[in-house]
């Protein structure tokens, strides 16, 4: 796996070393999937002198970033199918605060969860990098998914009036360029909404190198100020900022710490099993995942 120097987004090319953890070569396909809990091996993580963002550098070329999302097919992602399903709603729920219909486009939508509980209020549309996961999504709910990366699709200006990128801005190669694309393809006013790890938060603060938000496939660690910089940059409005918390089993949220110490650990598969707790439900919001909403300027 070659790697490629990057400056950062802002444009300087000074930045200081927080974390180092070589990339390894065993089943790097395993990084591309949303329910890997392959966390410890994620490169070098710096964070700009100038700006403050915190990014991966070196970092995997753009082209096996692209082919590892296109080739990955993640089983597991639907074992947790009704869980995603009412976190698909705590989203739709915010959004709803801001926009009551109209055409809505999910980058990153994965199998799909989100579309379906949107196209109650929205004529949904879904862009998926993942061959297999766009499959899916077409022949579970039925609704658009185009195959590939937002700037690929070539939608019209002005197609939408909300556009929703959930745990997915991390992950892209070139965020500013795709917010540049997401202006575009939004009305004037039109609303977009993003759900992402903070870099910023307690949990990472306090994790440091340990912190789940560290992984092989995110590039960029955004904290609500850092985040908040590029999107004005870039055109949008902030408009909301807050903790955002998720509903999984007990037995998932446990195997979240499959790459934390077993001092950690161990405890907790310990206690879940004896309780017989693996099959029941946990809304937990550890307040290191933010949801924004923001408004294309005109």
């Amino acid at each position: 796996m070659a790697l490629t120097h990057v400056p950062c987004l802002c444009g300087a090319d000074d930045a200081a070393a927080l974390f180092h953890r070589p990339y390894g070569e065993a089943e790097p396909s395993a990084d591309f999937l949303a329910t890997t809990d392959r966390f410890e091996n994620y490169g070098r993580v710096v964070r700009c002198r100038s700006c403050r963002l915190v990014y991966t550098d070196p970092r995997p070329e753009d082209s096996f970033l692209l082919q590892g999302y296109a080739d990955s097919a993640d089983t597991q992602y639907a074992e947790e199918a009704a869980n995603r399903s009412i976190n698909a709603y705590l989203s739709l729920n915010t959004i709803r605060r801001f926009l009551k219909g109209g055409r809505l486009l999910d980058v990153g939508c994965a199998l799909g969860y989100f579309l379906n509980a949107a196209r109650v209020d929205f004529e949904v549309t879904g862009v998926e990098p993942s061959v297999w996961a766009a499959d899916q999504a077409r022949s579970r709910f039925k609704v658009e998914v185009r195959t590939g990366t937002l700037l690929k699709q070539s939608f019209p200006d002005g197609s939408f009036d909300a556009v929703s990128m959930i745990d997915v801005i991390e992950h892209l190669a070139d965020p500013a360029s795709m917010l540049d694309e997401v202006r575009r393809v939004l009305k004037p006013g039109g609303l977009l909404y993003l759900v992402t790890p903070d870099i910023d938060s307690l949990s990472a603060r306090l994790l440091r190198g340990y912190w789940w938000g560290l992984r092989p496939a995110h590039l960029y660690y955004f904290s609500r100020r850092t985040l908040d910089s590029l999107l004005r940059k870039k055109g949008f409005d902030p408009a909301l900022s807050h903790s955002f918390g998720r509903i999984f089993s007990y037995g998932y949220w446990a195997s979240r710490l499959a790459s934390y110490p077993a001092l950690v650990r161990k405890p907790v598969e310990t206690l879940v099993s004896l309780l017989g707790f693996e099959h029941k439900i946990l809304y937990l919001d550890t307040r290191d995942s933010m949801e924004v909403v923001a408004v294309r300027r005109d």
